[in-house]
């Protein structure tokens, strides 16, 4: 493959790149699946793509099944990031859209579930910075299951900077804290222009970043942890937006 193609795992990343228009340069799968019927919509819809599909003998049986990457793989050019005044752009040019911010998230397995919840809760866009956060790597791809091929990702030098852009493109920026001083999650406002903030594990949100925020909410907790790994607090939360956008657009 040309040296600076990346490898993504997995039926549902693979069939998601190609669903999204993504350049594959060619699909790679165990040839004891050649005939599977999981198979045939992705081997289809990649041959009316001109992608190449290459079938591969797999010479240790013990390896046909439970294989973390399920023997199917694409070969793609490494992930395009949104050119961040893109990001800008849309956001001004819409009444109501939901930015997902993210403070800081060094694991790409994180990251990558941040983005499936992201997308799957309708989010427009993600706004990271460019240093000292994973990036759209193949392992997030394959975390995010196929999200990253919808969604646009922007990388900033400055993410209190971009948050400042935010709000002047109309945002109302919320901060998603473990702190007693944030209200209930299901208190706040998400219909107009929201920017949800999601901190990294362990330190949560920077302080410029908090003092950036509108509002700072939070997910009351009845157990015995302390708070939720940043996937899964980021995920309570956005389905609370979208189901407060849907019973909004559905009156």
């Amino acid at each position: 493959m040309p040296a600076d193609d990346e490898e993504i795992v997995g039926v549902h990343a693979v069939w998601e790149a190609v669903r999204a228009g993504e350049v594959l340069h060619r699909i790679v799968i165990g040839k004891h699946r050649e005939r599977d019927p999981k198979l045939a919509g992705l081997i289809d819809a990649a041959r009316l793509r001109d992608i190449p599909v290459i079938f591969e003998q797999i010479r240790d049986p013990r390896l046909r099944s439970g294989d973390h990457h399920q023997h199917v793989r694409g070969l793609v050019r490494p992930f395009r990031y949104t050119p961040w005044e893109e990001v800008r752009r849309a956001v001004r040019g819409v009444a109501s859209t939901l930015v997902v911010v993210i403070d800081h998230i060094e694991d790409p397995q994180n990251l990558g579930a941040v983005l499936r919840n992201a997308e799957g809760a309708g989010a427009g866009a993600i706004v990271m910075p460019e240093r000292r956060n994973a990036g759209v790597t193949p392992v997030t791809r394959r975390t995010a299951a196929g999200a990253a091929s919808h969604l646009k990702i922007a990388r900033v030098p400055n993410i209190v900077a971009a948050i400042k852009a935010l709000k002047d493109d109309g945002c109302w920026v919320t901060g998603l804290s473990p702190s007693q001083a944030a209200v209930p999650y299901d208190q706040a406002d998400y219909t107009a222009k929201c920017a949800l903030v999601v901190g990294a594990e362990g330190k949560g949100l920077s302080r410029l970043v908090m003092e950036r925020c509108d509002a700072l909410v939070r997910i009351p907790l009845r157990g015995q942890v302390a708070s939720l790994n940043a996937a899964s607090a980021a995920a309570v939360v956005l389905f609370e937006v979208a189901r407060r956008r849907s019973a909004v657009t559905s009156v």
